[in-house]
């Protein structure tokens, strides 16, 4: 009796192993698409807090109403507008890469306009269709931003240092500021294109280029080959300010 009463405990286990088994097995896809979902998710709601951000009326535009006297107050100050949008192919090859974004001109996308996540630069609109934006990634030779350090406030051109997807440098930093490994670097104030206080990467080594001045490695924060989503900004009333620079 108990012989038997084990052959059939043996044979319950064997069927809850193969159940169990099989729930797990049969499972484990529906657990990568949660956790899939998840992160994308996780994707989307930084995108869209940056994209507040930058929409804001708080901050430098509320100041800059408040302090003017009435009657004489800024339409809005330095502002930017932010259009989110899917990355729907990318190529890196050679010293030019880019990215076809799922937004364009029925979209109000332009030519110039900016294209950043909440930690990077990703690069610049060159053309745009009804539907779809062409975009020249900042790991191409010719692109330069305008960054910045905070303890020293010194800006430079950051650009990309043509060897990888994670690398970039400052040039022309002053020979006699120190700017030491690890610090923090965002956008400047001076672009036309990206929004300041972005933050892109943190300073590695120095080094004296052949004119005397410094040239900072930087360490990217963003991986461009694992991109998504971005944002596509434009600074308004840019077109104002450049018939002016002009």
């Amino acid at each position: 009796m108990v012989g038997y009463d084990s052959e059939i405990q043996r044979s319950w286990m064997g069927r809850l192993s193969h159940t169990v088994t099989a729930f797990v097995w049969g499972g484990v896809e529906n657990v990568r698409r949660y956790f899939h979902l998840r992160e994308e998710n996780a994707l989307l709601a930084e995108q869209n807090q940056y994209l507040m951000r930058v929409l804001s009326l708080e901050g430098r535009r509320t100041q800059d109403t408040l302090s003017l006297p009435a009657g004489r107050q800024r339409k809005g100050g330095d502002n930017w507008t932010g259009l989110p949008a899917q990355i729907v192919k990318h190529q890196f090859k050679g010293d030019h890469s880019y990215y076809l974004l799922d937004k364009g001109a029925e979209d109000g996308v332009q030519a110039d306009c900016g294209v950043v996540t909440p930690r990077g630069v990703v690069g610049v609109v060159e053309a745009v269709s009804p539907h779809y934006s062409y975009v020249r990634s900042f790991f191409s030779v010719g692109m330069t931003v305008s960054v910045r350090e905070d303890s020293t406030g010194v800006t430079g051109p950051m650009v990309w240092d043509g060897k990888g997807r994670s690398g970039a440098r400052i040039r022309s930093i002053p020979h006699h500021i120190l700017i030491p490994p690890g610090r923090e670097i965002r956008t400047s104030s001076y672009s036309a294109l990206f929004p300041p206080d972005i933050p892109v990467g943190v300073t590695g080594q120095t080094r004296i280029s052949p004119d005397g001045t410094q040239d900072i490695e930087l360490n990217l924060y963003e991986d461009p080959a694992r991109l998504r989503y971005v944002v596509i900004v434009s600074r308004t009333w840019r077109d104002e300010i450049r018939q002016l620079e002009q």
